[in-house]
C-alpha cells in the first residue's frame, strides 16, 4: 500500500498566509494555558504590562478574568491577539461591547474592541514589546480598546 503523494487535512484548517500560520499560537495551547497558568499570571496584573481583563461570558453570563499583556497609549489600550480572533476573551468583549481591565494599578472601563494590523497596534508601545510581538511571537493583529473611564480602587 503506498502513501498518498500529498497530505491534505480533512475539513477546514487554520488559514495560512505566505507559508506562516495565521495564528501564532495554536488553539490547543490556549486551552492548556487556562487554569493554573492563568491564575498564577493574574497575580502579576498591574506590573510589567500584565493586565487582568474582566469580561462576561457570552453564553453563561459568568464574570471571567484573563491575564494579558496590554499597553495604554492615551485613551486606548492595545493587546496583541496571539491566539487569533476566535479567542474567548475577544469574542466576549465583542458580544458585551466592552469590559474592564486592571492595568498599572488602575481599573479601566473599556469599550468595544477594534481589530487592527500589528504594525498599527504597536505604534504606541515601547519598541522592545512591539518588536517582540511582530518578530518573536509573530502576532498578526492587535485589539484596540477605547478607555471609557478610570477607577482607582478594586472592582465594585
Amino acid at each position: 500500500m503506498s502513501a498518498p503523494a500529498e497530505y491534505r487535512p480533512v475539513g477546514p484548517g487554520p488559514a495560512h498566509r505566505g507559508g506562516e500560520p495565521a495564528v501564532p499560537f495554536p488553539r490547543l495551547l490556549s486551552r492548556r494555558l487556562r487554569g493554573g497558568v492563568n491564575r498564577a499570571t493574574l497575580h502579576l496584573a498591574g506590573h510589567l504590562a500584565f493586565a487582568d481583563l474582566e469580561h462576561v461570558g457570552r453564553r453563561t453570563g459568568t464574570v471571567r478574568h484573563t491575564p494579558l499583556r496590554a499597553f495604554r497609549t492615551g485613551d486606548t489600550v492595545v493587546v496583541g491577539i496571539n491566539f487569533g480572533p476566535e479567542s474567548d476573551w475577544l469574542r466576549n468583549l465583542r458580544a458585551a461591547g466592552g469590559g474592564r481591565m486592571r492595568l498599572g494599578g488602575q481599573w479601566l472601563r473599556l469599550g468595544a474592541p477594534r481589530i487592527v494590523p500589528v504594525a498599527e497596534g504597536v505604534r504606541g508601545m515601547p519598541w522592545l514589546f512591539g518588536a517582540a510581538l511582530r518578530y518573536v511571537v509573530r502576532t498578526k493583529e492587535c485589539a484596540e480598546l477605547p478607555v471609557l473611564g478610570e477607577e482607582s480602587g478594586p472592582p465594585t
